[in-house]
């Protein structure tokens, strides 16, 4: 058995393979240190993040060697009923089973006799779901691409990818956007379509921006453009002190556990901002090492997927590679000051167990396809 799986290992993408565990392993390091004062303001043991996130980790490497194991088949049987749980996931939002967090109702809790026993966040799932059914439905369509009935075909799966998810994680909703756009893009859009659909995208993210319950999104944008820090204080806030954190930092950083922002001054420093602790600890130096393993996990996927000659795995690689490489430019980018405020983790790298898991099955994806695509 053992040697089974380590023959299956050696047939993958051996660089990809090593990049994400070096990206695993910087997120242990980083997680263990930007979640310390949160442990203390909750009284828990001092590696209580650093635990979860292990075990989520674990069961993020036994997925990874689920997929690569499996017969493709397998996945493109069962990517239609997942899909559509995914959506059903995301509607449940609505309901009572959606947990309010930091103002947003994000994440689905499973409750025991009233008591949270779990929780997590469905959009993850969604993002794999989406990149796996569109991929799906590209490949067995390819020759027929140019027909208007399958543009109308793909736009629906995107609104039904997109639109529920964009009212509750607008962020998200754009990251699995941009990720489906690239994959139909491969396919052969035409100029028209390429059109139609850029209109209709800037037309809903300029709806969702002006409806009632987005005026934190305008909110956020104002923040971002604002040159008095005064005017917007509190959608501010995050940002000036991550910039602050940055600064610290300098070329080599403060050294490990020696952040001071985290304490008091850097909200969500193990989830959203963990960045910035990263460039605070690690300076310069560490926070391009990080951003070079990310440069070597999109150009390994993008690679794979020039690589296969399998339709389905070629659109599931350009997928995925995009959807990672996106919300890594997102969340370093809302700590730079970039772009504004928007919610999302970085990839192998934040606290939370639904987006490393999923992370995890994306790369998974990826190494199955090196595998059996060369």
């Amino acid at each position: 058995m053992k040697l089974k799986i380590k023959s299956q290992i050696k047939e993958v993408d051996l660089i990809l393979l090593f990049d994400v565990m070096a990206l695993l392993i910087f997120g242990l390091v980083s997680v263990a240190s930007a979640s310390f004062p949160t442990t203390i303001k909750y009284d828990v043991n001092r590696f209580y993040y650093l635990i979860r996130q292990l075990v989520w980790m674990v069961l993020g490497i036994f997925s990874v060697l689920f997929i690569i194991k499996v017969n493709k088949n397998f996945i493109k049987k069962n990517i239609n009923w997942v899909f559509l749980l995914s959506i059903i996931l995301i509607f449940m939002l609505w309901t009572p089973m959606g947990k309010l967090v930091n103002g947003q109702v994000r994440w689905l809790k499973i409750e025991i006799a009233g008591r949270e026993i779990f929780a997590f966040q469905p959009s993850d799932i969604l993002k794999v779901s989406s990149i796996l059914f569109l991929a799906k439905y590209l490949a067995n369509n390819f020759n027929k691409i140019k027909e208007d009935s399958i543009f109308v075909t793909i736009l629906v799966i995107m609104g039904f990818s997109i639109v529920p998810i964009m009212i509750k994680d607008f962020s998200t909703a754009i990251v699995i956007g941009l990720a489906l756009f690239a994959m139909f893009t491969s396919a052969g859009m035409t100029k028209k379509e390429f059109l139609i659909m850029l209109l209709m995208g800037l037309g809903l993210v300029v709806l969702i921006l002006m409806g009632p319950g987005s005026k934190y999104r305008r909110e956020r944008i104002m923040g971002l453009i604002a040159s008095d820090q005064g005017d917007v204080s509190d959608e501010l806030y995050q940002i000036t002190q991550s910039l602050y954190a940055i600064a610290l930092g300098g070329y080599t950083g403060s050294g490990f556990f020696q952040s001071k922002q985290k304490y008091a001054n850097l909200p969500e420093a193990h989830t959203d901002f963990i960045f910035s602790v990263i460039c605070e600890e690690f300076g310069f130096v560490g926070a391009l090492v990080l951003i070079i393993l990310y440069l070597i996990l999109i150009y390994r996927g993008f690679k794979i997927a020039t690589q296969t000659d399998d339709l389905f795995y070629k659109f599931t690689a350009i997928g995925i590679t995009t959807y990672i490489g996106i919300q890594a430019f997102f969340n370093i980018g809302v700590t730079c000051k970039i772009l504004p405020v928007t919610g999302i983790t970085l990839p192998f790298i934040s606290y939370g167990g639904t987006a490393l898991v999923m992370s995890m099955v994306a790369v998974g994806l990826l190494l199955k396809i090196s595998k059996d695509g060369n």
